[in-house]
């Protein structure tokens, strides 16, 4: 029974390290692309406040502006609701380790 006993725990602390390590994994390109969207909506929103400032030197520029505002808004909107689905799935694969973690 010790043996039985022994591999099982062996299998789990082998099943708990590959999920470590896939977790580890997730978290580090949850990591990489949060720096990849703050860099392209930080872009966006720069050209969008240039060009608010133009507006402001040059009325003229208003049409503009609008017509920016409207093409960047849904690349900002895109690029956050791409990065909260990929926390969403860290999360559930987090969840799924701790409830593993707590059955066995």
């Amino acid at each position: 029974m010790d043996t039985t006993s022994s591999e099982f725990e062996a299998d789990l602390v082998k099943h708990t390290d590959q999920q470590l390590e896939q977790m580890r994994q997730q978290l580090e390109t949850l990591h990489q692309h949060l720096r990849t969207v703050r860099h392209g909506i930080n872009n966006n929103v720069a050209v969008l406040m240039a060009m608010a400032e133009l507006t402001q030197r040059n009325p003229a520029q208003c049409a503009k502006l609008a017509q920016l505002c409207l093409e960047k808004s849904p690349q900002i909107s895109a690029a956050i609701g791409g990065f909260s689905e990929m926390f969403d799935g860290v999360l559930s694969l987090q969840e799924e380790f701790e409830h593993h973690a707590a059955t066995h």
